[in-house]
């Protein structure tokens, strides 16, 4: 490690990303890789006792991250508090010893999302004649059992006349005993999810005293991604492409200034951390085809980039699976907003998104997480240093896994090997 003091290794770091954000060249590639549950299973943590002790799961994040030479460390907020989940009723996730047996699996397995179609095709009229009220009162019970309690919530007419929200709306709304034992439950998991929060600014706070940034703590979706999941389900938008067309782009308007809205609400608890982690699910090659991309995807999920961009913040779409057919429209954004994006990727061809716009966009990954969990130090090390070969001139690269980072079961000689390559090939000869 550096005899360096932790203030100074911590600016180095820091500034070393933002050259490279900035499509300058640092002295040395940064290595920033993102990580669920490979520090608790380090600690032989099991992912049941991770998702229900944050304080536990927080501590092997600085005991297994501090002995790696980074350049950010990972949020955690990967890793869901499992007792807030139980308190909500999720239906829209399975986790290790879920309280409800239907929501439960075993204490070493990962939580799964439940895929729904949580609002029907039929019900897109009403969605669009009251947005926020049918997402309260149909769509939260559907996603949360506690939630039925807002089933009974006012009305459009009771909220905009005051004598309906004095006299009627509320009154008869609060004395149903649904609502009352969600309010009731409500006050108690906002303690628990406050107490989850300390310990995520426990964890920064100690990462940063050892002279390590942290990556980034905001996130936001994708609007179609947003519907498919939460909404209509894959199937269902799936279906709506062909059949609701007109119905599927006027909802994807909808959520897509709220989307940015959330997000710079959010990044203004944590100024100081501009990137805004984008996971995108179903845009990828094999979800829809060129045409179906260019019409229902791209249009809103640049428009969020472009809100984010305009308030100073970097976006970072993670592009799950295989993107390379679609690298025109990465091409034609980039070069719009030189050093104010990060593409990362997944299964790309990273080295021709390297050629295509790497003079304009920062790009990360994408180590195979099978190499990670499968192969030798030094076959990582083979392809770590063949990715930095082909993306580091001029700038512009992170280095990370692919699938989200590092995968859980991931050897530590491997971690340590993709590491070591950084330094030993990364460095830039001026």
């Amino acid at each position: 490690m550096s005899e360096k003091s932790p203030r100074k290794l911590y600016k180095e770091r820091n500034q070393r990303i933002v050259d490279a954000i900035a499509i300058k060249e640092p002295d040395r590639v940064p290595i920033t890789p993102m990580v669920t549950f490979f520090h608790t299973e380090q600690k032989g943590i099991s992912k049941k006792e991770a998702m229900y002790n944050p304080e536990k799961q927080a501590q092997a994040a600085v005991e297994v991250f501090s002995t790696y030479n980074w350049d950010a460390v990972p949020p955690i907020t990967q890793i869901y508090p499992a007792k807030y989940l139980d308190m909500l009723g999720t239906l829209f996730f399975k986790w290790p010893g879920a309280a409800s047996e239907s929501s439960r699996l075993l204490d070493h397995q990962p939580y799964q999302f439940v895929e729904g179609e949580y609002m029907k095709a039929s019900e897109y009229e009403e969605f669009f004649a009251d947005p926020t009220g049918f997402l309260i009162r149909k769509v939260l019970p559907r996603h949360d059992t506690l939630f039925k309690g807002f089933t009974g919530f006012p009305n459009l007419i009771n909220l905009a006349s005051g004598y309906g929200a004095m006299l009627v709306g509320f009154p008869l709304y609060l004395i149903q005993p649904a609502a009352q034992e969600m309010f009731e439950k409500l006050i108690e998991g906002t303690q628990y999810m406050m107490r989850w929060l300390n310990t995520l600014n426990d964890y920064q706070g100690k990462m940063k005293k050892l002279g390590y940034p942290l990556q980034f703590l905001n996130m936001c979706q994708a609007p179609y991604d947003v519907t498919s999941e939460f909404l209509r389900g894959m199937r269902g938008i799936m279906l709506d492409m062909y059949r609701k067309p007109e119905e599927l782009t006027k909802i994807l308007e909808i959520l897509t200034g709220p989307t940015i809205e959330a997000t710079i609400r959010l990044g203004s608890l944590n100024p100081r951390l501009k990137i805004v982690f984008m996971p995108l699910h179903r845009g990828a090659e094999g979800f829809m085809n060129e045409k179906q991309f260019e019409t229902f995807y791209w249009p809103t999920l640049t428009r969020v980039w472009d809100g984010l961009i305009e308030k100073g913040f970097i976006p970072m779409p993670f592009f799950e699976g295989k993107y390379t057919a679609r690298f025109p429209f990465l091409t034609d954004f980039a070069k719009k907003n030189k050093g104010k994006i990060i593409y990362w990727f997944d299964q790309s061809d990273i080295i021709k998104a390297k050629e295509e716009f790497g003079d304009y966009a920062c790009i990360r990954g994408n180590v195979p997480g099978s190499l990670l969990v499968t192969g030798t130090p030094k076959e990582v090390e083979d392809y770590v240093r063949k990715s930095i070969e082909g993306c580091m001139e001029g700038g512009g690269y992170l280095v990370d896994g692919g699938i989200s980072g590092i995968p859980d079961e991931t050897k530590a000689e491997n971690v340590k090997a993709m590491t070591d390559a950084v330094f030993k090939y990364g460095v830039y000869r001026k």
